[in-house]
């Protein structure tokens, strides 16, 4: 489970915290054609860029001196762009000289801009790119190669999961100005993957499960001759793309191949699913007409292991371009049910695979060398470089982080980065002089955490990061210093940790993030938060910043609103510092000695492990609404297991989830209810499927403190969920390992589920419909009535199906208004 939940955008909400550190390092990510586009940069506009925000405990925005009745904030107004912030869509590419990035202008061609000299060059013109029967193609994201001469097109794309796809791909040539399909057309569309090599113009393509190639010499022939790569593609073997559980909760991408640098070297996936068990899921309006239904539902059907089930067995293989030959890769320990979850080439001939046994608790590095590798070998045997294994009782985090240095001079070809806890179980950027390292050297270290590298420059020598800095809920930009080293000495280890050079300004809390170009001598840089986004083009080697967007349209809206007031604090319960983010109403005074309105106070929790909800992020969402509207409270709240903590802070959830969370939320529910401005009886909570979950669980546990509760998509049992996160954090659920612990995070006691309202989607891939119906049947033989249930048809995790994502939010709200704010006006609920 990934967490995206947002209130006012179209993400998927999910259950783990999802960062995304290759979408920030990959120039090759497929632009989108933008929903708005700002005028060409002009360099003789460039103007200094400062940062102009105090430091902020608590804010408000600045209402509007000359409009003497504001305009009111409803519901509506979540759902359409009124409060919407833009960005532009920079795609750094390299080639053609440093600081060259692809956007689509205002008429939809696509050109390169040149920050060096102020310069664009059109690439293809819109309206000029045909399909093959002459009409204009509608283009949905395109890629460049890295040599400029060609265009990946992509277009009729078909979404699948989360983060998977299908869709119809062109190859546009830009000295020719013609356009070819790169695989017969279809409707549905079948290519679910298709992406250049890092160099030059080769492509590699998935249709049906297997996986092809193209080679640079044949893209320009219409049909492009293609290589397959694969044969054994069915519905339950992928080749070099992820199945349903790999997808969702180890890459977070539908894409598992790998190029090598030099582009002779594919490294792919292969996973079977033939052991692990289906799950159907009745889509009972396919047809998406509320006139024209279908008689019988049909059926999405999915494997989907489950904790204690069998997995997907995976096989990783190698495949040379330079003798079209396939290898093998031979891990040295056997495994029952391994995972691998990083894959990345420290240099052209070396790979680096990182795998774990099935619950995440023993894991190692494996190093395959191709360099002196016969052409003819069947197998590449791997040696084990590094034990990952914790010794703190905790999980290996999965996400990938393992990245390559090759090219910096001075050292070592296969030298690499990769982000490890320190002894006090922090993460920190760790440097490996060479893939045959066991030991790194630390280049970052403190109580802080690193979230991400973003880039390297080899010239320069410098390492660039994101970071949860200073505190956990701030996200600014550093760099540090690569090391001078002797791969031979013994002594790196003892080399002193410099401290890190600011790229924003971190002693005013916020969020940034930024994506370099290819040599990281540009980047942008997305303020995103606590104030209005703002969007710039930096260099890296001078002060001087080019504004591409300030969302003034933004600020002026809500200037013309009355707004919340929003509230950082740091709070210490049961021994341990919580986060909150409080969202007040505009008029609300704190500085009050007698508060005469007493309000009501909703928590709002996701609370899975590593996870982060509270952060410096702009967004204007239901809880501002509330806020606004309703002079409610809205907390949100980050509970012990959350992440950028530490591993301690992480670890203590490990084995008993649900439990050390609903104890934070009882003492936070308590701490409030002493509060002079909190109407105690008036306390909920609310969230969205973790959140779900744990707010069943509050239900449960602490039923005398929330009058009301709220959850939408929960998980009620763990053994329903799939395998590879919920043995994760929870082990296995047979006797011998885990059972009691899953019998106790199971929602179970629902005696006191009163004033409970539930919300799920019938067709929720994710978080099945059957938590819910088990929930429901766990009501209906308690006896409870006092309860609120509303299913949404055919509606997935996201609960966004024919217009179900807004009447949700419109039935929460109901729900509220007739609990709080009718009972407050007329003693009787609604």
């Amino acid at each position: 489970m990934k967490y995206d939940y947002d209130d006012h955008d179209d993400q998927d909400d999910g259950i783990g915290y999802d960062y995304d550190e290759e979408q920030q390092q990959q120039p090759q990510q497929p632009q989108q054609p933008p929903r708005r586009w700002l005028i060409p940069f002009i360099l003789t506009s460039i103007t200094i860029i400062s940062s102009v925000f105090g430091t902020i405990a608590g804010f408000t925005y600045e209402h509007h001196i000359g409009i003497s009745k504001q305009q009111p904030f409803t519901l509506d107004k979540l759902f359409d762009e009124t409060f919407e912030s833009f960005t532009s869509d920079i795609s750094w590419i390299n080639g053609d000289g440093d600081g060259v990035y692809t956007r689509t202008d205002e008429s939809g061609a696509i050109e390169l801009v040149y920050l060096n000299d102020n310069t664009t060059k059109t690439l293809v013109k819109a309206g000029e790119v045909f399909d093959i029967d002459g009409n204009p193609l509608d283009l949905d994201s395109f890629t460049i190669s890295p040599d400029l001469n060609f265009i990946l097109l992509k277009s009729d794309t078909l979404q699948q999961f989360r983060h998977s796809s299908y869709a119809n791909y062109h190859i546009h040539s830009i000295e020719s100005n013609s356009t070819h399909p790169l695989h017969d057309l279809t409707s549905p569309p079948s290519i679910s993957l298709a992406k250049w090599s890092p160099s030059g113009h080769s492509l590699v393509y998935c249709i049906s499960n297997d996986l092809y190639l193209v080679h640079s010499r044949d893209v320009s022939k219409d049909p492009p001759q293609s290589v397959r790569i694969t044969e054994t593609g069915t519905d339950s073997t992928f080749n070099g793309v992820t199945d349903w559980v790999y997808e969702e909760e180890v890459f977070s991408t539908h894409d598992a191949t790998w190029w090598n640098s030099a582009s002779d070297l594919l490294a792919y996936l292969t996973l079977d699913e033939a052991k692990v068990g289906e799950y159907s899921i009745p889509i009972y309006n396919p047809t998406n007409s509320a006139e024209n239904i279908a008689q019988y539902p049909e059926d999405l059907r999915i494997k989907y292991p489950q904790p204690g089930t069998p997995n997907p067995t995976v096989k990783l293989s190698v495949y040379s371009l330079v003798n079209s030959h396939t290898y093998t890769l031979n891990f040295p320990e056997t495994r029952d049910d391994r995972l691998i979850i990083d894959v990345a080439w420290s240099s052209s001939k070396t790979l680096l695979v990182k795998e774990t046994n099935r619950s995440s608790r023993q894991g190692s590095v494996v190093l395959f060398n191709f360099t002196h590798i016969s052409p003819d070998a069947e197998y590449v045997e791997g040696v084990t470089v590094r034990d990952i294994s914790p010794s703190d009782g905790g999980w290996i985090d999965c996400q990938q982080t393992i990245r390559g240095v090759e090219g910096v001079e001075g050292l070592e070809g296969s030298a690499y980065l990769d982000i490890v806890p320190n002894e006090q179980g922090y993460n920190h950027i760790a440097f490996y002089t060479s893939s045959n390292a066991s030991l790194p050297i630390f280049l970052t270290g403190g109580q802080w955490e690193v979230e991400g590298v973003l880039a390297v420059s080899a010239v320069q020598r410098n390492v660039f990061f994101s970071a949860a800095y200073p505190t956990p809920i701030d996200r600014h930009i550093l760099t540090v210093s690569l090391p001078t080293i002797d791969s031979k000495d013994d002594d790196n280890d003892s080399i002193a940790i410099e401290t890190p050079v600011n790229l924003t300004d971190v002693s005013v809390p916020a969020k940034y993030s930024a994506a370099f170009n290819p040599d990281a001598s540009f980047y942008t840089l997305n303020y995103e938060g606590p104030r209005v986004p703002m969007q710039d083009i930096r260099a890296v080697d001078s002060d001087v910043s080019i504004s591409v967007e300030q969302n003034i349209a933004l600020n002026n809206t809500l200037k013309q609103h009355a707004m919340a007031q929003i509230h950082y604090d740091t709070i210490t319960l049961n021994e341990t510092e919580i986060q909150i983010r409080e969202v007040r109403p505009g008029n609300f005074d704190d500085s009050a000695k007698h508060h005469k309105q007493k309000r009501p106070v909703l928590f709002q929790v996701y609370g899975g492990p590593d996870s982060q909800a509270v952060d410096q992020r702009f967004r204007v969402q239901w809880s501002d609404y509330l806020a606004s509207v309703h002079g409610y409270i809205v907390v949100h709240v980050d509970v012990r297991g959350s992440g950028k903590r530490g591993r301690r802070h992480r670890n203590v959830v490990t084995d008993r989830l649900g439990e050390v969370e609903v104890d934070d939320m009882g003492a936070l529910a308590s701490y409030y209810a002493q509060k002079e401005y909190v109407d105690a009886t008036r306390m909920g909570v609310w969230g969205w499927s973790y959140g779900g979950y744990l707010t069943a669980k509050c239900m449960e546990g602490a039923s005398d403190i929330f009058s009301l509760a709220m959850a939408v998509a929960p998980v009620t049992d763990w053994r329903l969920y799939d395998s590879i996160y919920t043995e994760r954090y929870m082990s296995s659920p047979d006797q011998n390992a885990n059972a009691h612990g899953y019998a106790d995070a199971a929602v179970r006691n629902v005696s006191q589920f009163h004033n409970f309202a539930l919300a799920h989607g019938t067709g929720d891939d994710n978080v099945h419909f059957a938590h819910s119906a088990h929930l429901l049947d766990l009501l209906t033989q308690e006896g409870v009535q006092d309860f609120a249930f509303r299913p949404f048809t055919d509606s997935n995790h996201s609960i966004h199906t024919r217009g179900a994502y807004k009447e949700l939010f419109v039935w929460l709200t109901r729900f509220l208004e007739d609990n709080w704010t009718k009972v407050a006006h007329t003693g009787k609920k609604g």
